[in-house]
């Protein structure tokens, strides 16, 4: 069983322009563990969110999502990561579990995944 389903090592990531939104993040999300980030415009937050889903390249430090490298193994763990990204405007509403389905619909996953 993998005790850490997301491993933050060292993360630090330099944008081109010099700003530097993360540096030296050591991190570990255990399976069934909730996990929130709260903090000011500009802490890093959609950075590191950006760099655990592989839309952002970190400049140095290793992801791990469930033991398989975010670079490395690229196609893997987008397949095991679901993001509803903010911009995705859905009935105000509805149920959580109704707008992951439907998020999942789009990147063509089953809508209503396997329990365990």
């Amino acid at each position: 069983m993998i005790d850490n389903q997301i491993k933050i090592s060292g993360l630090s990531k330099v944008y081109d322009n010099g700003f530097q939104a993360l540096k030296n993040i050591n991190l570990n999300i255990k399976k069934g563990e909730i996990f929130a980030m709260l903090g000011p415009n500009g802490a890093g937050k959609t950075t590191l969110i950006s760099i655990i889903c592989g839309i952002v390249r970190p400049s140095s430090g290793k992801v791990s999502v469930e033991n398989f490298d975010i670079i490395d193994d690229y196609r893997e763990t987008r397949s095991r990561i679901g993001l509803v990204p903010q911009e995705l405007t859905l009935e105000q509403f509805e149920t959580v579990f109704s707008n992951v389905s439907y998020s999942r619909g789009l990147y063509g996953k089953k809508t209503r995944p396997i329990t365990y």
